[in-house]
């Protein structure tokens, strides 16, 4: 049996004694995939198709159909009707967009009447080679014609390793980077706007963001701030949307690492296996995406010297775990087998993110891709 490894690295205070490795560790609880938890999420669609051509999942369009996109140099977005498995296209990038680095899709957002997204390329008619630059795009939801909304200033980054995330809410599209800067722009053009400049944010979702330094939640719409209080054993690792937090405290040796979930003032703490090292605030102020259950100190197990790549706020590695907080359920993310596939199906990808939550998908053997939409997992009522 293949079992989850964690760092060699524990949280252990300077001040105490690193205890020896126990003759036996503890066990690591079972998570079962997302597909037996909530089977109401999760859709099946092909990788590729028969050209080879890599399909890419976005969002959901409705109960019965997923949004895809070609990974090629004209990009092609596709409607996929996860009952009958057929496909149609819906809107196509310009003809001008079939050079190589043209024309390259970065993130991607879905609202309620228009899509979103990205692109770094040439302008028309310009020589390939030179610098390129990034542009916001956008469509209908039920697809049709694809037009350039503005041009991003050379001082304005939206490279797809740089948006951490990105969402359309009103008439605008809203997206936040990695270090903390949050950007605005309206969807019919105009200049974009760094809201609250300087601040270190964490968005949870659109208009609430969490200051790490200041110790707040922020309204970005309104300006309101709401001070996080009674979590200074968790400070060093903190995520908050507007009511709820989640965290992780400082890890002992050899135990299985642990992550706590908690409102805002420190209150209805709930302590789970696994670790918050993914830094991301709770989905809809309900879902915990976490790592994985490891043991601290461990570096291999059953002669597999694999690490997990759960850590790091880049990626949701091979592996990851989501926790909803109503129900007390947990389900897997991804798979283990994934450490052995090739790029860049080696980890979790993640589609455009809504409102409810992002959608989420990874490669199996057989050539399919399992996509799990969580913003259908936690359908029942939860109090705030």
């Amino acid at each position: 049996m293949l079992l989850a490894i964690a760092l060699g690295v524990a949280w252990t205070s300077r001040d105490e004694e690193v205890p020896e490795r126990p003759a036996q560790l503890p066990a690591l609880p079972h998570l079962a995939p997302i597909g037996e938890v909530w089977p109401e999420a999760v859709s099946v669609v092909p990788a590729e198709r028969k050209d080879g051509t890599w399909l890419w999942p976005v969002g959901a369009l409705d109960s019965d159909h997923l949004l895809l996109r070609t990974h090629e140099h004209r990009t092609e977005f596709i409607s996929f009707n996860t009952r009958t498995k057929k496909q149609r296209v819906i809107a196509r990038a310009p003809k001008w967009a079939a050079c190589g680095g043209c024309f390259e899709v970065q993130k991607m957002a879905l609202g309620t009447s228009h899509v979103a997204f990205f692109v770094k390329g040439y302008a028309p008619g310009a020589s390939p080679g030179g610098q390129r630059h990034y542009e916001l795009w956008t469509m209908s939801r039920t697809g049709g014609p694809m037009r350039m909304a503005v041009r991003l200033p050379s001082n304005v980054q939206a490279e797809d390793a740089y948006v951490h995330g990105f969402q359309i809410t009103g008439g605008h599209a809203v997206w936040w980077s990695y270090d903390g800067d949050v950007w605005r722009v309206p969807l019919s053009g105009g200049e974009p706007e760094q809201v609250l400049p300087g601040r270190r944010l964490r968005v949870s979702s659109w208009p609430w963001a969490y200051d790490e330094y200041e110790r707040t939640v922020v309204n970005l719409d309104t300006g309101q701030e709401t001070e996080v209080t009674e979590i200074d054993d968790l400070q060093h690792r903190l995520a908050c949307g507007p009511a709820w937090c989640v965290g992780e405290d400082w890890q002992e040796l050899w135990k299985v690492t642990r992550a706590t979930v908690l409102r805002v003032d420190g209150s209805d703490r709930t302590t789970l296996p696994g670790d918050a090292l993914l830094m991301r605030p709770l989905i809809r102020d309900r879902l915990a995406l976490l790592g994985v259950p490891t043991i601290t100190g461990v570096s291999a197990v059953d002669e597999d010297d694999f690490i997990p790549r759960t850590w790091g706020a880049g990626g949701l590695g091979h592996v990851t775990q989501v926790h909803d907080r109503c129900t007390r359920q947990t389900a897997l993310l991804g798979s283990y087998a994934l450490t052995r596939a090739e790029g860049p199906w080696s980890e979790i990808k993640i589609g455009a993110w809504t409102q409810d939550g992002p959608l989420v998908f990874w490669r199996t053997t057989q050539d399919r891709l399992v996509v799990a939409d969580l913003a259908r997992v936690g359908a029942s009522n939860c109090p705030a």
